[in-house]
């Protein structure tokens, strides 16, 4: 069964790779996309892509990582799963299903802000799990003081990405309010390019009211209304009047907030790490949720190099073997790249199979004086560059030839 080979294929990558039990599970959940309607389908659900291709159905994938990035396990949802929903069966699957992964003391648990929610934090915590996370709600807030100097603050990351960090014990847990350049650039560009849209959407209505196009005034707000659904990080920032005369719209005008929209740009690329760990520092706190790095990683290669998408099957079985068999291509390329990482080769597998491709395997067919059909495969001469991924990956025989007689021309 599906249990059965996660469970042996992660406990032999345990033996070989592992050093003790693990310390850190990493959990998360991405969607992707089928190609076709799937109406006979009950895993093809319509959801929020995050691939951005709404036009289609969708799947969802949920994996269980350790800190070396090999898959735990893997469940699969319907499309339009909640993320939240399904922290509470993949702590049962960990404690019922699967005994042997865990160790007597609990990993710690590390999950993007998608599933922290407030009542899942409460759950990890009657069960006894220790966690790292980003919470949900918008915690950076409740320090907008703390941000408005880094005096404080201790530096750390790297030189061309330095981020600033602070940690607070409060309530028994361990808070890190952060602040990342490189997130404020990345963030502000993206509230400026959003603004700019709401503004000429907002600007459009109000040349439409004023030619009278648009007048009605309940349809002016529905219009409105759909301006603020659609751009509801920036349309906050805003006080949307309309000049009216009874039933009838005259006019719209808009005014900044100006106080929401200074704390804003306090705040901007700014985040909060919480975490059960008090006995760590600061910058160990960090990097542990930095291993959140190792999922996402995962998802990108799952759906980049090994064929996660697009999903062209129609039956959720046929499905399942598809998500299935790229989370067991995850495991070998994974072991792939801690294997060549660990000598010092931090390429990723798209490259290595770039270098490698140019070493091939061919067959010749040729016919002898009898009419008899023969194929020989052959392999080429490896290249020095793919002599070193060989030796790394201990490699120590290529494939010999191979004839073989395969029927007798007439």
């Amino acid at each position: 069964s599906k249990l059965q080979i996660e469970t042996a294929l992660y406990e032999e990558e345990k033996r070989q790779f592992a050093k003790g039990e693990p310390s850190v599970y990493l959990y998360d959940l991405t969607n992707t996309y089928f190609a076709g309607q799937c109406n006979n389908n009950d895993l093809a659900k319509r959801g929020k892509s995050k691939e951005k291709r709404s036009d289609c159905p969708l799947v969802a994938l949920a994996l269980v990582v350790d800190q070396q990035g090999f898959p735990v396990f893997s469940q699969i949802y319907k499309g339009n799963q909640s993320e939240p929903e399904t922290l509470e069966p993949i702590l049962k699957r960990l404690e019922q299903d699967t005994p042997p992964l865990l160790a007597p003391i609990k990993p710690t648990l590390i999950m993007d802000r998608g599933i922290a929610t407030k009542g899942n934090l409460a759950l990890l915590k009657e069960k006894g799990y220790p966690y790292t996370v980003i919470e949900r709600r918008q915690a950076e807030r409740d320090f907008t003081k703390e941000f408005m100097s880094l005096d404080s603050f201790s530096r750390i990351g790297t030189e061309a990405e330095p981020i600033y960090v602070k940690k607070i014990v409060e309530e028994g847990l361990s808070k890190v309010l952060c602040l990342s350049y490189q997130r404020r650039d990345k963030e502000a560009g993206s509230d400026r390019s959003k603004e700019g849209r709401f503004i000429e959407e907002l600007e459009s209505a109000a040349r439409s009211v004023a030619k009278g196009s648009l007048k009605r005034k309940e349809k002016v707000w529905q219009r409105i209304g759909r301006i603020h659904e659609k751009y509801p990080s920036v349309a906050k920032y805003y006080t949307i009047t309309a000049k009216e005369d009874g039933n009838d719209a005259l006019s719209l005008e808009w005014s900044l907030k100006e106080e929401i929209r200074s704390t804003r740009e306090i705040l901007t690329g700014c985040y909060v790490i919480e975490s059960t760990h008090q006995e760590l520092t600061v910058a160990e706190i960090w990097q542990m949720y930095m291993t959140i790095l190792q999922v996402e990683s995962a998802f990108r290669t799952l759906k980049s190099d090994l064929g996660l998408r697009p999903i062209h099957h129609q039956n959720e079985l046929r499905t399942e073997g598809h998500l299935f068999i790229s989370v067991l291509a995850y495991h070998l390329l994974n072991a792939i790249e801690l294997q060549l990482r660990k000598l010092g080769d931090t390429r990723r597998w798209s490259t290595i199979k770039t270098v490698l491709s140019t070493h091939q395997r061919s067959t010749v067919i040729l016919t002898d004086s009898l009419g008899k059909i023969h194929h020989i495969r052959l392999s080429g001469t490896p290249e020095a560059a793919h002599q070193d991924i060989y030796h790394k990956l201990d490699i120590k025989q290529l494939p010999r030839k191979q004839i073989s007689y395969v029927a007798t021309r007439l």
